[in-house]
């Protein structure tokens, strides 16, 4: 070592100040280019631990992080928190078992820190904004949906059920970017919302977007909405079910993407209700039957006279100057007979009542296009592409095809159903899918499972062509003399040179010196001290 440091300190101190400064400069960029490799590829690679995180989670993550000294990154406006790969999922367990990310707005936490005194005004309006905070956190875990805000209207109880006053809520939602939601999705907030708060009936929420247009509530034709989506999604489900039933066939007889098959429903929605009540007159029964005779007998005076008022006033009475007529004095026997019957019957009837079906089939189109046969044909075009010669279907073909299509969907002329069956020919290439598509076997996975080892071989590589090509030509103009003689036999040679070594000629010492001197007079002086020196 000591020798190794005085040939050290002589070759340093035998080098002019150009040389040492160049020196420092080489030995420093090696240095700061190899710390600066070192730390790269020992730079941990940073993933997003949590996206859009609101402020007061943010800030409650980044002081976990701090307190458990791991290194992280606020990207996004601060919206973003990134920390080292391997550390992503073990962070996120242990952030779950803490309960952050909170959320927008304050949950049942609320109640965790309880104030002795606290009245029953402010517990019921701890609860009230709990409830909204929970109930907004579930909804913004739907992807779509990127914040909401939950307002909650409760009325008081009372003894008195006339005097109660119902629930209602109000949800406001900031959707992404790009992102609209379903009427089935709407509906499920809804119902979340009514479902998570008692009393609350779902037609008292209202549901508005952040540009204010109503997405349920009391004034929205909801039901009339998902009626008519429920219908196209029917249709729709019943064409695919008839385009696969055909496909499958043909494609079963003519090959893969051979046939292309669309098919239309003409569908009925309106539901019909009929009711029949029918009459049998033929069909009569004796429900019910009432006799009722009555007879009677005596001995008694008959009425006779004039009838009115003169034939009933007894005569002598005041007031009574009117003759009266004889009357008859005699006494027979009288006999009174009455005979009721009443008969009730029973008419039989019969009562139906139909309800159609939901969706009524009225009318059925089937368009299909089937692909033709191709044969190699003997010419060739070019060197390697052969030349393909397509052949169309017999008529007899196109024929039993169109019955085949016919039975697959229940065809029916007095429905006025129509099938349209077409030969062309398909845009096809003689080329392997499989060898022209993109290979999607994760290579890029595989590299990046790796990347250490590239970070140390880029490392080494670095390191090795420094060597090669600064730090060697570097040491041998340091360590040389005479610099001038060096950087000379440093250059390529010339024409001359190269003929007179393929030659065999061999130049001398003095020869050598008169090119030089004629050359540069200067230089050439070092040079002659060299040659007096060996």
């Amino acid at each position: 070592m000591d020798k190794a440091f005085g040939q050290f300190r002589a070759a340093l101190g035998a080098m002019t100040l150009t040389k040492k400064i160049s020196l420092l400069v080489v030995v420093g960029l090696l240095v700061g280019g190899f710390a600066y490799l070192i730390s790269w590829s020992g730079r941990p690679d940073y993933q997003s631990l949590f996206v859009n995180l609101s402020a007061e989670d943010a800030g409650l993550i980044v002081d976990r992080l701090k307190g458990q000294k791991i290194p992280y990154r606020i990207t996004a406006n601060g919206t973003c928190i990134q920390v080292p790969e391997e550390k992503v999922h073990e962070l996120r367990m242990v952030m779950a078992s803490e309960g952050l990310p909170q959320g927008a707005g304050i949950g049942f936490e609320v109640f965790d820190n309880a104030k002795l005194g606290m009245t029953e005004f402010m517990q019921n309006v701890n609860y009230q904004r709990a409830l909204q905070g929970e109930l907004s956190r579930t909804i913004n875990q739907i992807d779509e949906i990127e914040n909401s805000r939950l307002h909650l209207v409760m009325p008081e109880q009372t003894l008195f059920v006339e005097e109660e006053r119902p629930a209602s809520a109000s949800v406001v939602l900031k959707l992404k970017p790009g992102r609209r939601l379903s009427q089935n999705q709407i509906q499920g907030i809804v119902h979340l919302v009514s479902s998570s708060i008692s009393g609350l009936e779902t037609e008292n929420v209202t549901v508005v977007d952040n540009r204010g247009k109503l997405l349920a509530g009391r004034d929205d034709p909801s039901s009339a909405n998902a009626l008519s989506s429920d219908q196209f999604m029917y249709q729709r489900r019943m064409e695919t079910t008839l385009e696969n039933r055909v496909k499958t066939m043909l494609e079963e007889v003519l090959g893969p993407s051979k046939a292309i098959v669309r098919v239309s429903c003409d569908l009925d929605f309106v539901r019909h209700e009929e009711t029949q009540e029918k009459y049998l007159p033929e069909n009569q029964v004796v429900r019910s039957e009432q006799v009722f005779n009555e007879t009677s007998s005596g001995q008694g005076s008959l009425p006779m006279g004039v009838p009115g008022v003169s034939s009933n006033i007894e005569p002598g009475s005041i007031g009574t100057d009117i003759e009266r007529p004889a009357t008859n004095t005699n006494r027979s026997a009288a006999v009174f007979q009455k005979q009721d019957q009443t008969k009730n019957y029973e008419i039989g009837k019969v009562v139906s009542r139909k309800v159609m079906p939901y969706a009524t089939l009225k009318r059925v189109s089937a368009a299909v296009i089937v692909d033709g046969t191709y044969t190699p044909a003997t010419k060739k075009k070019k060197k390697g592409a052969s030349e393909w010669q397509y052949a169309a279907r017999s008529a007899e073909e196109m024929q039993q095809f169109e019955r085949i299509v016919k039975r697959a969907i229940n065809f029916s002329a007095d429905r006025g159903d129509a099938v349209e069956i077409q030969n062309i020919p398909f845009e096809t290439a003689k080329v392997d899918a499989k060898a022209e598509g993109p290979q999607t076997g994760g290579w890029m996975t595989s590299v990046k499972r790796f990347k250490f080892i590239f970070d140390f071989l880029l490392i080494g590589l670095f390191i090795i062509m420094s060597f090669l090509f600064l730090v060697r030509p570097l040491i041998k103009w340091l360590t040389a003399e005479n610099p001038s003689g060096e950087i000379i036999r440093q250059l390529p040679k010339t024409v001359g040179e190269l003929e007179r070594e393929y030659q065999g000629g061999q130049i001398s010492y003095m020869d050598q010196a008169r090119q030089m001197i004629a050359a540069d007079g200067q230089n050439s002086v070092g040079v002659m001290k060299d040659w007096i020196r060996q």
